[in-house]
């Protein structure tokens, strides 16, 4: 044995060790709440919920590429995804809100805290319907007709919490539209509002059943700004 280690020996038996000991209980207790290790955190369900947020960006975002589809069509339309009218960007569009999409999803807008309308429309919606659909060709309209030719959604300051097999998510937006060739304007319409999401876990995964979108602000900025 080392004199090294019959010194610590020594200190152990003689309760100097005790005293270590303690320190690092002391140290231990001292580490915040936020750096300590978690035990069955919500924190991976919280990640999986605010994933949902950037699922659906990215689809609003094919479909605002997809200038090649056909706007101001009925909100069950197939004809951007089917024939020789196929559109490869609303097809992504809509293959990412199936990805995010609880079955009985329903999307409504809002104005300044007032409630414009409710896609599907609740009053006309059965179990048939095809939400996902719907809002896909409601989005796919409401891009063509302004002759924007891309679009960026812009998402922060996400919040999310989770409760057994139900959640809730609430966003910040900034969005980009870009006014293309086709269109009677120039630059840029820039969108601010937020986002409030319900989300449900369905089989393990994590999907949006009923999203709001608060519009608090909308301004055109023209290329000779």
């Amino acid at each position: 044995m080392s004199d090294l280690e019959r010194t610590i020996g020594r200190r152990v038996a003689t309760g100097q060790g005790m005293v270590l000991m303690g320190v690092l209980v002391v140290a231990l207790a001292s580490v915040p709440a936020w750096a300590a290790p978690q035990v069955n955190s919500p924190q991976p369900a919280r990640n999986q919920i605010e994933d949902l947020v950037v699922c659906y960006a990215l689809g609003t975002d094919a479909i605002g590429r997809a200038v090649d589809a056909i706007g101001d069509q009925p909100l069950d339309s197939t004809v951007n995804i089917s024939g020789a009218n196929f559109s490869e960007g609303f097809a992504e569009g809509l293959a990412l809100y199936r990805e995010c999409f609880a079955d009985g999803f329903s999307f409504t807008l809002e104005f300044d805290g007032v409630p414009a309308l409710t896609v599907p429309d609740p009053s006309t919606a059965t179990a048939s319907t095809d939400a996902a659909l719907q809002w896909a060709n409601f989005v796919n309209n409401a891009f063509r007709a302004p002759g924007y030719s891309n679009t960026q959604h812009h998402m922060g300051t996400i919040r999310s919490s989770a409760h057994g097999n139900t959640g809730t998510a609430q966003s910040y937006l900034i969005a980009t539209h870009s006014y293309g060739p086709t269109s009677a304007r120039t630059g840029v319409n820039v969108v601010g509002g937020t986002y409030r999401d319900e989300v449900v876990r369905v089989r393990g995964r994590w999907l949006i059943q009923q999203r709001t979108l608060n519009i608090t602000s909308s301004v055109n900025v023209p290329d000779n700004l």
